[in-house]
């Protein structure tokens, strides 16, 4: 276990985000504000978007350390910005390898995620912060996150209010996971293939706690969301077919359960990002989704 003054010192993260990203300047500031509300303190970042907005969204955060943006549009000419079969290295595998390679000695604990993925503390504390200093980070190389797939909310279109207000109903048993790394134990994982698990160090032993036996973390991963917004989501694999037969089948086990529990955060996600542009009201900034609950600013 570490202890605070451990956490505070070197190496200088102790949660550290690594994200490949690309159309999602819409989800991006909820997704930051939400996130370092529950304790995450480093954003690595790969733009695969490449837009004025992009860096424009970004650059606050970049400035205020959050955020270490690297650009990631075109990598070893274009072969790698069309979808892949399943399984065949793309640009997504090769951000995570860079983060790990580069930053696995500047963070406790490192975890690649999607913008469409919210890391929810399931403890009574709120924070992820306490179930990670709990663990012994001497002897867990890792963490096996359940994730719940989380469906349209009966939307075809995308709704005006916050995603993680917006859509409230998920599958009832968890469908994958992605592991959370104790950044000690990672090899450089130049060819890991995987949006889910990291290579570990092989002479470095370690224990990955098995999903089965996490309960105070788990991921809401909001995939499909309304009909627009799956048409018009990033593919990067031949074998995710972007139609709305297939968002019907995605669909059909996505709204078993009523899950309000990212909502209370809300209130919190809505100031920050009213603060951060006064501009925009925060009628339009949240509009009237049928999870709205009126909040002012």
């Amino acid at each position: 276990m570490l202890s605070s003054r451990q956490r505070r010192s070197d190496p200088e993260h102790f949660l550290a985000f690594t994200s490949i990203f690309k159309n999602e300047n819409t989800y991006l500031g909820e997704w930051l504000e939400y996130h370092r509300i529950v304790g995450v303190d480093h954003f690595y970042l790969y733009d695969d978007d490449g837009s004025p907005e992009a860096r424009e969204l970004l650059q606050p955060y970049i400035e205020k350390g959050l955020v270490t943006r690297h650009s990631w549009t075109h990598l070893d000419g274009t072969r790698h910005d069309r979808p892949t079969p399943f399984g065949q290295r793309n640009k997504n595998h090769m951000a995570f390898g860079h983060a790990a390679q580069h930053y696995r000695n500047r963070c406790h604990w490192m975890m690649k995620i999607d913008i469409d993925e919210f890391l929810l503390p399931a403890g009574p504390e709120g924070s992820l912060v306490p179930a990670l200093e709990r663990l012994n980070a001497t002897r867990i190389k890792g963490v096996m996150i359940p994730r719940y797939d989380f469906g349209d909310n009966g939307h075809r279109t995308r709704p005006k209010g916050l995603v993680c207000e917006s859509y409230t109903r998920r599958e009832a048993a968890p469908s994958n996971h992605k592991d959370l790394a104790n950044a000690r134990f990672l090899s450089n994982n130049r060819r890991c293939n995987s949006a889910h698990r990291w290579h570990h160090r092989p002479l470095k032993r370690g224990r990955l706690v098995p999903e089965g036996e996490v309960t105070e973390m788990r991921l809401n991963h909001y995939y499909t969301k309304s009909l627009e917004e799956y048409l018009a989501r990033q593919n990067t694999s031949h074998g995710r077919l972007q139609t709305e037969e297939r968002f019907r089948q995605r669909n059909s086990t996505n709204n078993e359960v009523e899950d309000l529990s990212m909502l209370k955060y809300v209130p919190e996600i809505a100031e920050r990002l009213v603060k951060r542009n006064p501009g925009i009201p925060i009628g339009e900034n949240r509009g009237d989704s049928p999870q709205s609950h009126g909040i002012s600013p």
